[in-house]
């Protein structure tokens, strides 16, 4: 799926949080359906799920405040593949275990839990009672906002034609920050709520939604592109996008539709999470030679952050790598940081790709990335996601020599 940027408080519209979420995970379909009514009249958003085949992806993308996962007709080793899995995409939430089943063994798999370094609440025995429930929404502080209308579904938003895309710029360090290309990032453009970032209608979208956005993504970068081509720019817009969905769509006929004809254009770059390349990069090997043969690179977003293998790039070419915004802030006075983004900046230049620093937020850091020889920069120093008239106004500043920061 497009994993939607939230990049940072200060681009959110507006000052209420959003509805809590919790994922349940139970093959009960009426007990599942049940927890969930009593969870939604409390004001929670629930995403009900029978398997556990996607649930780090959507964990990762979704970021639920916990997940329940019932034990109920599951051999051990099934409730560890869960546990397993909240624990590959980093899960901070907190982890609900409850089943029919002895509490000895519901003990030791929040045991196992534990090991996995993830925060398991005490486990429960079905049928769980209402005011449990309730207690466990108190403690943990959710369910504070009531369901209402200062939101809105992804679904719904998809249905009314209400996306739309601002783009983060990205500058190139080596030709006197230059803008060479942007990240799209998706909103929603209420008539009555206003500009909506991605906390206000991302918690519950499921799998169809997340495919149906990623499309759009496609085309808005494809069209998007045409414009700067228009204006004699090789502008690449690029657009983060999950395995499962890049595998699902016609990403190749979608590009070649919507982009212009002539050569000379910037083209579209598709962003994949470190986490997505370990577990699921053999997957896009079938891909790798159609999207190549199109001109569509990839780039490995969030690097920095969790497990990476080496062995990966050898087989997957990537176009960037772009540092994790959790290195670069205060890069300029970490000493471990630094070190950090020298050695990504290094290895990206050895396999032939660009080193890209996002969430820059000042001077200092940006001083130190590009004296550690970085190629690309973007983040709220240069601006927050802006329209396409608002990039074209940054180009034209930065063509006379100065770069300014547009605010949406």
């Amino acid at each position: 799926m497009l994993e939607a940027n939230t990049t940072n408080n200060a681009d959110k519209v507006g000052t209420r949080p959003a509805n809590s979420l919790c994922f349940i995970l139970d093959k009960d379909f009426i007990f599942r359906q049940g927890l969930a009514a009593e969870l939604r009249r409390t004001g929670i958003d629930v995403v009900e799920l029978s398997a556990n085949s996607r649930l780090s992806d959507m964990v990762e993308d979704q970021n639920p405040d916990i997940v329940l996962v019932n034990v109920d007709r599951a051999v051990p080793h099934e409730c560890v593949r869960t546990l397993l899995a909240l624990k590959e995409p980093n899960y901070v939430g907190a982890v609900q275990l409850f089943g029919n089943t002895d509490l000895a063994v519901l003990e030791s798999l929040n045991m196992v839990g534990a090991d996995c370094a993830l925060t398991m609440l005490p486990p429960l025995q079905k049928p769980i009672k209402a005011t449990t429930l309730h207690r466990i929404i108190r403690d943990l502080k959710l369910g504070s906002v009531a369901p209402s209308s200062a939101s809105i579904t992804l679904a719904e938003a998809l249905a009314r034609d209400l996306v739309t895309f601002l783009y983060q710029p990205k500058f190139d360090l080596k030709s006197g920050n230059l803008v060479v290309g942007a990240e799209a990032t998706a909103r929603v453009n209420h008539p009555k709520l206003g500009v909506l970032t991605p906390d206000r209608f991302m918690k519950g979208a499921d799998q169809d939604d997340l495919l149906n956005l990623s499309n759009h993504a496609l085309v808005n970068a494809a069209r998007s592109s045409v414009h700067f081509q228009e204006l004699g720019l090789a502008m690449q817009i690029s657009i983060n996008i999950g395995v499962e969905n890049l595998l699902s769509l016609p990403v190749v006929d979608i590009v070649s539709r919507y982009r212009p004809e002539r050569n000379d254009w910037g083209g579209i770059l598709l962003e994949i999470t470190g986490r997505q390349f370990v577990s699921k990069g053999t997957a896009l090997m079938p891909l790798l030679d159609k999207l190549k043969e199109a001109g569509i690179p990839i780039a490995v977003d969030n690097f920095g952050v969790g497990a990476i293998y080496f062995d990966v790039f050898n087989q997957v070419r990537c176009a960037e790598i772009k540092i994790d915004r959790s290195l670069i802030e205060g890069c300029a006075s970490d000493s471990g940081k630094k070190r950090t983004c020298k050695s990504i900046i290094q290895m990206a230049h050895n396999f032939d790709a660009l080193a890209v620093a996002v969430g820059v937020s000042n001077e200092a850091d940006l001083k130190t990335l590009a004296g550690l020889d970085c190629d690309l920069a973007q983040g709220f120093l240069f601006g927050k996601p802006m329209t396409v008239g608002e990039i074209d106004s940054l180009i034209a500043q930065s063509r006379l020599g100065t770069r300014g920061s547009v605010s949406n």
